[in-house]
């Protein structure tokens, strides 16, 4: 798709993304995407959400937004960039989904996994960026609810500038002094 099919499919005419409510004043669309979203996540963190694979990526991501976008849980077809960082071609996600699952396989095996193993799958996360919106809050949950699996939680601090830019540049040591892993015990 090129940029105008791209804007045609997924923004209204003023620019605000193209919704199942229909609501086009972006503010009002903010605002109700904010507590659908903080409602489902806290279900999913109250309810001990099991992540296991990659597979999950998607499922998290369709229960947060999907009442509100069409296209929630999809893996984007096309090409993205944000604020300059171009993310990762579609056609290199089979690839991407192997590596993020082998990560997976060695971080659920671990009893208590370090924030360097945090900060390296959100690194591949990051760069992954299936989706057309709302990656971060789906990568910032499908963490917690992986620690919350380790009896842990994960303290993210403040993203800052510093951190992403740290996220545009896979700085995983960077990364890694943003991440505190705490025992839920």
């Amino acid at each position: 798709m090129n940029d105008d099919e791209l804007r045609k499919a997924f923004l209204y005419p003023n620019g605000t993304l193209r919704n199942k409510l229909n609501i086009q004043d972006p503010d009002k669309l903010s605002s109700v995407e904010f507590r659908m979203v903080a409602h489902h996540a806290s279900w999913l963190l109250d309810h001990g959400y099991q992540v296991r694979n990659m597979d999950d990526f998607p499922k998290i991501h369709q229960f947060l937004f999907g009442e509100l976008y069409s296209w929630a849980g999809q893996l984007r077809t096309y090409y993205i960039s944000k604020g300059g960082t171009t993310f990762m071609p579609p056609t290199a996600f089979d690839m991407a989904l192997t590596n993020i699952n082998g990560q997976l396989d060695e971080l659920v095996k671990e009893k208590q996994p370090t924030a360097f193993q945090y900060a390296k799958l959100l690194d591949s996360l990051n760069y992954l960026h299936p989706f057309r919106e709302g990656n971060g809050r789906t990568t910032r949950l499908f963490l917690q609810l992986l620690a919350v699996n380790h009896g842990q939680y994960l303290d993210l601090g403040h993203q800052d500038a510093n951190v992403i830019q740290a996220l545009n540049n896979s700085e995983l040591t960077v990364i890694q002094r943003f991440i505190h892993v705490k025992d839920l015990n």
